[in-house]
């Protein structure tokens, strides 16, 4: 993706116009202390801090990588105002979309692309990163999400 773009945004600086992005990596699940390995979907607000707020498991890859092309393309957008990038109703949304992040020199979840910190990869992400999330769900607290990032300069 290269360095940030520095975009100031309701308060906050941002990397590039997306407001959230997704990575999706192999990674360990732990419900009430039971671990499996899983396909983990974290996004993460867009901006310097990279502060991640959501994050879901899939049992197969298929379906984590079903579930990006339904929904990445729906990112607010800073050039929108907020909302997501306006695509004609002739068109193929899917190949709209991966034309804009093309255009942008972005990348989709489903690339194997993960963006990163600054902290950790002084480009902001890189290709070939996996198998660093640990998600940690208990009944009675919010979900907890551990990365490994030691190895991913």
């Amino acid at each position: 993706m290269g360095r940030s773009q520095n975009i100031n945004y309701q308060g906050d600086t941002y990397r590039d116009d997306r407001i959230f992005v997704m990575n999706l990596s192999r990674g360990k699940v732990e419900i009430n202390d039971e671990i499996s390995q899983k396909f983990v979907l974290v996004t993460y607000r867009n901006s310097l801090k990279f502060v991640a707020t959501r994050a879901d498991h899939f049992d197969t890859k298929e379906d984590a990588e079903n579930y990006i092309k339904k929904n990445e393309h729906e990112v607010p957008l800073i050039s929108q105002n907020g909302k997501s990038l306006p695509i004609p109703d002739n068109v193929d949304t899917r190949e709209f979309w991966l034309n804009w992040l093309k255009i942008n020199n972005f990348y989709s979840a489903v690339s194997g692309y993960q963006n990163l910190s600054y902290n950790h990869n002084i480009d902001g992400g890189a290709f070939g990163k996996d198998n660093y999330i640990t998600l940690v769900i208990s009944d009675n607290n919010p979900p907890l999400i551990l990365e490994d990032t030691t190895n991913l300069n």
